[in-house]
């Protein structure tokens, strides 16, 4: 009975044994790639808000309406260029009477001339200037460099140790943030988007 349990035990011990050495034969990198993002279009946010100070001639919300909009045609911008958004206005908490204007463009001339149309006084300010990108292109090309990255450092990582690269045992991706999203936009372009995989090799 004394050498059954022990054979038991013998065998208990190989067999965790060789789940361990299974574990350590395996290498989990992460693959990476650059997004080149394509910018479609330029967007800055105008607040135009009422001044509820105690100042002389302060103006109603339709005066400094009408007033910023003239201001907008004299520049050369209709004002059907300029979406409205009083959600967007709600959310900024201004508490004062007033409205969002979106303008959009993909020149980025014009966004820099219709840039020119707040006066910083806190009547009508830009609150945002955003990025609009386009669609991503190319996903099979991505995913493919995004592999051979992986695959490259895992080789060199079994090669320190005097081992061979494997079959593939997973590959997990992680999905990139939508490059059709917006981003703020406020000193400078942002950069590209990375994307990866986590992908595990078995060793030789």
């Amino acid at each position: 009975m004394k050498k059954l349990i022990l054979a038991a035990i013998v065998s208990m011990a190989a067999l965790n044994s060789h789940a361990q050495e299974a574990k350590e034969t395996t290498i989990e990198v992460r693959g990476e790639a650059k997004i080149t993002r394509e910018v479609e279009s330029y967007l800055i946010d105008f607040a135009i808000a009422v001044d509820y100070g105690e100042m002389e001639g302060r103006k109603s919300f339709e005066d400094l309406k009408s007033a910023f909009f003239a201001k907008a045609k004299a520049a050369g911008f209709e004002e059907s260029r300029f979406k409205e958004d009083k959600m967007g206005y709600q959310a900024l908490q201004l508490y004062r009477e007033g409205s969002l204007f979106t303008f959009e463009t993909r020149n980025k001339e014009e966004l820099l001339k219709a840039a020119k149309l707040a006066n910083g006084g806190g009547v009508i300010t830009i609150t945002s200037t955003r990025l609009k990108f386009g669609p991503l292109k190319d996903e099979e090309k991505l995913f493919d460099a995004a592999f051979r990255n992986g695959k490259e450092r895992a080789a060199g990582i079994a090669k320190a140790f005097n081992k061979k690269l494997g079959a593939v045992l997973t590959v997990t991706e992680y999905a990139p943030l939508d490059a059709g999203a917006e981003d703020n936009f406020f000193y400078k372009q942002p950069v590209g988007q990375d994307y990866y995989l986590t992908i595990k090799f078995a060793v030789e």
